[in-house]
């Protein structure tokens, strides 16, 4: 290992089948934190780690170039145009039932070329909020919570490479880890 080598550098998010490229992007927050166990005993109190986590979620701060590129980050919300129109709108409802679909997400490096230090959340639902942040200096910004949840065998987050036999990359296109020579 090089000391002086550290991560860094431009990222970019893939969720729902598109990439939210770095240029949208002012900061990404990974949280994940295992769950402790403690046991009071006579000799004191001890803690170990659970095995289950407490907290498994990113945090990203987005500049929403216009209000139609939510249906990027909120596709089962967006509701789509009828023609001439060519933007739709996403509305907030007391009456709308809904059901909140998760999918894979990724969070990558832009100058790596291949996935060896990207996070991956197997099954992240994005939190439905909105708060953006007018201002007459600075761009308007919203900020996005992604929910890491455990896929059908368990998996819930992957720090590293998707491919353990040969260089991979992952494919927003696809949602799925493929070799870097695809």
């Amino acid at each position: 290992m090089n000391p002086n080598t550290s991560l860094g550098g431009p990222a970019e998010i893939a969720l729902n089948g598109v990439y939210v490229p770095a240029d949208y992007l002012s900061e990404i927050a990974v949280e994940l934190t295992e769950g402790v166990r403690e046991r009071e005993t006579l000799a004191g109190t001890f803690s170990r780690p659970s095995g289950t986590f407490d907290t498994a979620q990113a945090t990203f701060t987005m500049f929403l170039p216009n209000m139609d590129y939510l249906k990027n980050i909120f596709p089962d919300k967006y509701n789509a145009p009828q023609a001439p129109q060519v933007t739709g709108n996403i509305v907030f409802s007391t009456q709308t039932c809904a059901t909140v679909v998760g999918g894979p997400v990724n969070i990558h490096y832009t100058c790596d070329a291949n996935d060896n230090n990207d996070v991956y959340f197997y099954n992240g639902f994005v939190q439905l909020n909105f708060n953006p942040t007018y201002s007459a200096t600075d761009d308007l910004t919203v900020e996005v919570t992604i929910m890491a949840n455990p896929d059908e065998d368990g998996n819930v987050a992957r720090l590293g490479t998707g491919d353990l036999t040969e260089e991979s990359i992952y494919d927003a296109a696809t949602e799925e880890t493929v070799p870097v020579s695809s």
